[in-house]
């Protein structure tokens, strides 16, 4: 046996050391080219969604390959069914069962072809969420706890019938669809216990006065042989069974039960259930481009039990919890203090069991077969009953993930900050995947209820935002699979910014999802820099609010968050600093008040405190330890504050090596110059810019008291990195040499006014050729069909250049505003993708003297059309869509989306040091 065992740990050993990828060198020449062409790792995945299991497989394979060229890289197969009123028509069939032998033949397809392209993938492991399927047994479906009540006499007979609990209805007040056995009970139910307690009791009570009278009860019999004390007594029969609870939406062939997720053997089941379904067809899983299995946010709803939850009570806290069974359906029932433990204990078992027997079991059995596990680990934030400690839940699976929503206003509270609470789940994500030393922070993007009516430039400001918070890899929600016939925008599921090919600005996406993958790959290589480390405290659940917002340290400083379980296995103090290792270096340990503080965690902070680490306690502010400390802010410029909503420059700091990167994001919607300091000293500034992907030096800086100060210009919603290192890159140069010199920087040589030619495609209701007086708006035609107009039209004019004298800078095309994107061509010569501004192309070594001709196509989104279509009768759509906004506004009431060249267009000088 030991032999075996022996063999056994180093099988799981080489498993698991074969899913991690092979580590290239990090240093400053392998991160430069990383970031020019971001790795498949660093790019962003799709969610994608298979709407009623319905696929067509030609165009699977079409879709792989616009995903590939449109520079994504991966994609996570997801089946879903579809809310009743984004299918009013019922325009999408349903296909098979999902993991039914159709359905799994088609996703080996899939797989298969992905794998070809180079695609990574994942599978999804439900027909929506939570965990569950068709496959799940009474045994291994979600429980819940039912009880009867029964009021027996101490004068009357000992022996008393106790009825089996009714199957109460769920919470919207339907028939629970469990399955029922020949006697009429539950198919499955077991006998929890049966508890006595003064009849009438109110409030107050004390264990002193329940009785736990388990053992004189026989089930079989359903008698109770026991001599009451005096009085009445109020005898409860507590059964465990099936809640029913299913699937939230699971496609019409896929109804079914959700797992008990406390249950490791249901875990188990369901997960060997795809495994064993998928290895027949793709063998080894670590030869296969399926690398993981995704188990989404857990949003069940109901009451949950699990027959393994008395005894782990009771080894993690000493005592019974039979005798606290009342004040689970009555919190207001027992002395208050006395019920606050018990629900805090109560909690903290229900924590434990998902943790290990679900989120950790799960990883166990999926690194065995050579596959990872990723999920929104007990998620998402406190829009769901959240059973689990969250930091510990996360670092409890390969990959922690998180999401982030675009203007959810339909779940606002009163409170000023449960919006930004409740929607950006990044920060929590990105601590988890720090401390545990996961390495990869994912984050579900984009989420949204708009259909149709942002571009490129419109979700980078939330990208940039998340990146600020710690996000290194983008999951968007989603890419809909569109079946042959389903027209343009096609099909889509109602949730989530509609990404696929079927967009009007698909074609020109690719520089967007470089720009993604360029930021991802260099805060996927380096590691996280913060001055403070807060330790959140012990709680069930304790949720992290995004940076800044609930907790701060204060402007231009940042701040890791830490768990119990890591804080008493990790945490070191080296040479005066607070160190966890392998994760990070901090000056301060802040002591939060968002949970308890455990005995065992006070005595060793206080151990910790006396070997030189600084400790803040709840009391007290971190930053005036620091300013005590002589910690000047990392990033600093003129009237900066903490939080992100009201700064002009947000940041976040990341370093590796001697390289330090510091991402800077302008969160406002103008150009912004600020002389910023960086704590940074006999390092070479340079500006790596993820637009263009390109490096420069910069010439303007100086330091000072061991900071280095430089201008910082941002356009409208910028970002780029401000890198410091020993070795520098291209000649020293401003940062006008990178088109992101500041209009004010900027001399206009020649505006492009006057007329401008208009070519549409074919077939969508606008004139194959119109010519504009001036840039307009599309929006603001009078002929419907370009007003209406959704897709690609390009503009084209000839214009006389006269060059200047001068030699000494770079000539710019500048567009002025372009909505949604552009793609520029001067002298049949393509000069790229403007997505977000400066919509600005440098044209010194194209353009010419004399004619020129300049063409510029531009891409818009499908709101106008359908808005169009709505209005006028016209159906040169088709969606399943009939409303927008969380299928609450009638497309024709959708007020239209300015489009088009809106310009002025400039030909810009910008002078250039060298």
């Amino acid at each position: 046996m030991k032999l075996f065992a022996g063999l056994l740990g180093l099988g799981l050993v080489i498993a698991m050391a074969s899913l991690v990828p092979q580590a290239d060198p990090v240093n400053y020449a392998t991160l430069k080219q990383g970031f020019k062409n971001p790795p498949t790792h660093a790019r962003p995945k799709v969610y994608w969604w298979w709407l009623n299991g319905y696929v067509d497989t030609l165009r699977l394979k079409e879709e792989l390959q616009a995903i590939k060229k449109a520079g994504l890289g991966g994609v996570d197969i997801f089946e879903i069914g579809l809310p009743p009123a984004s299918d009013l028509n019922q325009v999408i069939p349903a296909g098979p069962a999902f993991m039914s032998d159709a359905s799994v033949k088609t996703i080996h397809m899939a797989i298969k072809e992905a794998g070809k392209l180079g695609l990574e993938v994942g599978l999804n492991l439900a027909s929506s969420w939570n965990a569950g399927g068709t496959w799940v047994t009474p045994k291994h479906a979600a429980k819940t706890i039912y009880f009867s009540k029964t009021t027996v006499r101490g004068d009357a007979s000992p022996s008393t019938k106790l009825a089996f609990p009714t199957i109460t209805p769920d919470k919207q007040g339907n028939k629970r669809p469990i399955a029922y056995g020949p006697d009429g009970k539950p198919a499955y139910h077991e006998e929890i216990a049966v508890i006595a307690l003064p009849a009438g009791q109110q409030t107050q009570l004390d264990t002193a006065k329940v009785i736990n009278v388990s053992s004189f009860f026989d089930p079989k019999t359903e008698q109770l042989n026991w001599k009451a004390p005096a009085g009445e007594w109020d005898v409860y029969r507590y059964v465990c069974s099936n809640s029913g609870e299913q699937l939230i939406r699971p496609t019409p062939q896929s109804i079914g039960p959700i797992i008990d997720h406390f249950d490791s053997s249901a875990t188990r089941m369901h997960v060997m259930y795809f495994i064993d379904k998928l290895k027949p067809l793709l063998g080894d899983f670590r030869k296969s481009p399926l690398k993981n299995l995704y188990l989404a946010s857990y949003e069940a709803k109901e009451f949950t039990w699990t027959p393994t939850l008395p005894a782990t009570f009771r080894k993690l806290h000493g005592y019974d919890l039979y005798k606290f069974l009342p004040t689970v359906f009555n919190k207001n029932l027992y002395q208050p203090e006395l019920a606050k433990r018990f629900h805090f204990d109560f909690d903290k078992t229900f924590s434990e069991l998902m943790i290990n027997n679900h989120y950790r079991k799960s990883k166990e059995i999926c690194n065995q077969h050579g596959l990872q596990i990723i999920s929104e680990s007990g998620g998402p934030g406190h829009l769901h009953h959240i059973p689990v400690e969250s930091l510990k839940a996360l670092g409890a699976i390969d990959v922690p993930r998180g999401e982030f929503w675009y203007n959810r206003t339909f779940f606002m509270e009163n409170d000023k900050d449960s919006l930004v609470d409740m929607i950006y789940l990044v920060k929590e994500i990105a601590a988890a995947s720090h401390i545990y030393k996961r390495g990869i922070v994912e984050e579900e993007s984009f989420t949204s209820y708009w259909d149709w009516q942002e571009g490129p430039g419109d979700l980078k400001s939330l990208a940039d935002r998340s990146f600020c918070e710690g996000m290194n890899r983008l999951v968007i929600h989603g890419f809909t699979h569109n079946p042959s016939g389903m027209g343009h925008p096609g099909i889509a599921y109602f949730a989530g910014t509609h990404y696929n090919d079927r967009n009007g600005w698909w074609p020109k996406s690719k520089p967007f999802n470089d720009y993604l993958g360029r930021i991802s790959f260099i805060l996927q290589k380096t590691n996280f820099v913060a001055d403070v480390l807060h330790y959140y405290g012990d709680n069930v659940p304790n949720l992290v609010p995004p940076k800044n917002t609930r907790f701060t340290v204060g402007p231009g400083y940042d701040y890791e968050i830490v768990n119990t379980e890591v804080l008493l296995r990790d945490l070191t103090v080296e040479n005066g600093k607070w160190v966890l290792p392998g994760v990070g270096t901090y000056s301060v340990l802040n002591i939060g008040t968002e949970g308890r503080i455990p005995a065992e965690v006070r005595s060793k902070l206080d151990q910790l405190a006396k070997k030189g680490g600084r400790l803040v306690e709840p009391s007290a502010k971190p930053i005036d330890a620091l300013k005590a400390m002589n910690v000047a802010p990392d990033f600093s410029y003129p009237d900066q504050k903490a939080d992100q909503r009201h700064t002009p420059i947000d940041y976040i700091h990341y370093q590796y090596d001697g390289l330090d990167f510091y991402l800077v994001r302008n969160t406002t919607n103008q150009w912004i110059s600020k002389p910023c300091t960086f704590r940074q000293s006999g390092k070479k500034p340079e500006i790596w810019n993820p637009v263009t992907g390109n490096v420069v030096s910069i010439a303007t800086s100086s330091v000072t008291s061991g900071r280095t100060s430089l201008p910082v210009t941002l356009p409208p919603n910028g970002a780029y990195f401000v890198v410091f290192g020993k070795e520098t890159g291209a000649a020293l140069q401003n940062i006008g040499s990178d088109g992101l010199a500041n209009p004010e920087q900027s001399k206009t040589v020649m505006t492009l006014d006057g007329s401008w030619q208009l070519n549409f495609p074919k077939g969508w209701g606008a004139p194959e050729t119109a010519t504009l007086p001036k840039l307009i708006s599309w929006t603001q035609s009078e002929q419907a069909g370009i007003k209406y107009f959704s897709g690609i039209a390009t503009y084209q004019k000839t214009f006389n250049y006269k060059p200047e004298a001068a030699k000494t800078g770079r000539v710019y095309l500048d567009l002025g505003w372009v909505s949604k994107v552009g793609e520029v061509w001067l002298n049949g010569k393509s000069l790229g993708v403007l997505w977000t501004p400066p919509y600005r192309v440098d044209i010194t070594d194209v353009v010419k003297s004399g004619a020129n001709v300049l063409k510029v196509d531009v891409a818009n989104t499908w709101s106008n059309r359908l808005t169009g279509d709505a209005i006028t009768g016209e159906k040169f759509t088709k969606t399943n869509i009939t409303k927008a906004n969380k299928n609450l506004v009638p497309w024709g009431k959708l007020p239209l989306i300015e489009s088009g060249l809106l310009g002025p267009v400039t030909i810009q000088a910008v002078n250039v040091n060298r």
